[in-house]
């Protein structure tokens, strides 16, 4: 029994040939004429991929612009809708993008994010520009087949970069975090390539990514009264918190859209919630030993001063890193609650003084500094970050003390692979560390403040 028998036993009649003519007449008509763009868009949608098109490394794959406004679209928008496109070969590669769940992932983080966006999208043109000059016309199962790979190959080398670009946000301050306002695009960019083409930052950020996550851990665990007073209003993108009559918007056809924009991008209005705390919170103060012992160290030391810093954000704290070693003077930077430098920051990074150990500046110059600097008042958390065997004269000790304790400080000392000494005379908690490792147990204690 051939094809055209067994269409005729179920009264289908055509043969296999017309139907495939008629399939193929009825697919144009619905569909209509092909696009330049494969994805669906508007006209910002094509002024960004036009400014992408401008980039050397896109000029580089020899793609045009209606490529770059479909990839950057396929990363940006919240909701991609697709058509027809001329470019077959690009249809084919985006068809075999978006019905992966890696891309789903990825889309997660690019989503609404015009740098992470761009990254995504030079990295889907590299991957389709090396596929298109192998199939011009992919077709039939190998065709397929060398389109998910591709797709495969963009999306992961995708993913690596975004996931970089948001350790080194949260890394300095620079994530969308709770604390509301937009950030600098321009500002944003410069910092990723400057921590993507040095390798000291990039090992430090990767190091505070770690830390940070065992912080946000602690501080969840952490028991504070409910946030159960209503102190305001502020934009933000918390369901639970919206406001009634901004709620009722999604449900008016015309505003819905436009409602759930505001929702994505934290612009929506929502009750501003207040936890009722003990006491006031005041400064963060991480004090970090740059002795030359300390050179194979410091990577790890500074991601964690980073982490603290973090945390200070996190809490609307002061925060101050204090950089010392012998008498060769500190490096300070202070990072108020709002934004915060992020040049000064990774100078103050990549920077290492070398010289040999003293405890000048934490236990003598540190009230000096602290004067100068005017933090505001409240309980004070002190970190000391050391490698050296501390030997302090009585009178050194008693009068720090004195200081601790007129300005409310509680002080907590790490000490990497030697002894506390004196130090502990100083220190309201003192801890002794084999490493600065996430999976340490006073490493944690530390993040919990």
């Amino acid at each position: 029994m051939d094809p055209d028998d067994l269409l005729g036993m179920l009264d289908l009649g055509a043969p296999l040939t017309e139907l495939a003519d008629d399939f193929e007449a009825v697919a144009t008509e619905y569909h209509g004429d092909r696009k330049p763009t494969a994805v669906v868009c508007d006209e910002w949608a094509m002024r960004r991929g036009r400014d992408l098109a401008d980039c050397p490394r896109w000029t580089a794959t020899g793609l045009d612009e209606n490529a770059a406004a479909d990839f950057h679209a396929l990363a940006f928008d919240p909701q991609a809708e697709f058509q027809p496109c001329e470019d077959r070969t690009r249809e084919a590669f985006i068809g075999a993008m978006v019905e992966t769940p890696e891309f789903h992932a990825l889309h997660s983080e690019t989503m609404l994010d015009d740098f992470a966006a761009q990254i995504a999208a030079l990295h889907f043109g590299d991957q389709f520009a090396e596929f298109k000059k192998k199939n011009e016309k992919p077709e039939g199962m190998d065709g397929e087949i060398a389109a998910i790979g591709a797709a495969g190959r963009a999306i992961a080398a995708a993913a690596g970069e975004v996931k970089e670009l948001k350790e080194a946000e949260g890394a300095l301050g620079m994530g969308a975090g709770d604390l509301g306002g937009k950030r600098d695009p321009k500002a944003v960019a410069e910092a990723f390539n400057r921590i993507r083409n040095n390798s000291t930052l990039r090992r430090i950020c990767e190091a505070a990514g770690r830390f940070r996550r065992v912080a946000q851990s602690k501080q969840r665990l952490k028991a504070v009264h409910c946030l159960d007073d209503v102190v305001g209003v502020e934009l933000g993108g918390d369901l639970a918190r919206v406001l009634p009559h901004e709620l009722a918007k999604l449900d008016i056809e015309e505003l819905e859209l436009d409602m759930l924009r505001r929702l994505a991008e934290r612009q929506a209005m929502c009750r501003e919630l207040a936890a009722v705390e003990p006491v006031g919170k005041g400064p963060i103060i991480v004090t970090l030993d740059e002795s030359g012992s300390m050179r194979e160290k410091i990577e790890n030391a500074k991601g964690l001063a980073l982490s603290l810093a973090w945390i200070a954000r996190q809490q609307k704290r002061w925060c101050a890193l204090v950089a010392y070693s012998g008498g060769s003077g500190e490096r300070i930077i202070a990072l108020p609650p709002g934004r915060w430098n992020e040049a000064a920051l990774c100078e103050w990074l990549v920077s290492f003084i070398g010289n040999g150990s003293d405890v000048d500046v934490p236990i003598v110059e540190l009230p000096r500094i602290y004067v100068e600097l005017r933090p505001p008042v409240g309980q004070t958390d002190v970190i000391m970050i050391t490698d050296a065997i501390c030997s302090l004269p009585a009178a050194r000790v008693e009068c720090f003390n004195s200081w601790k304790k007129s300005v409310k400080a509680r002080v907590i000392s790490l000490i990497l692979e030697s002894r506390p000494g004196d130090l502990a005379n100083v220190s309201d908690e003192c801890h002794i560390v084999r490493r600065l490792d996430a999976g340490e147990v006073a490493i944690g204690r530390v993040l919990a403040i």
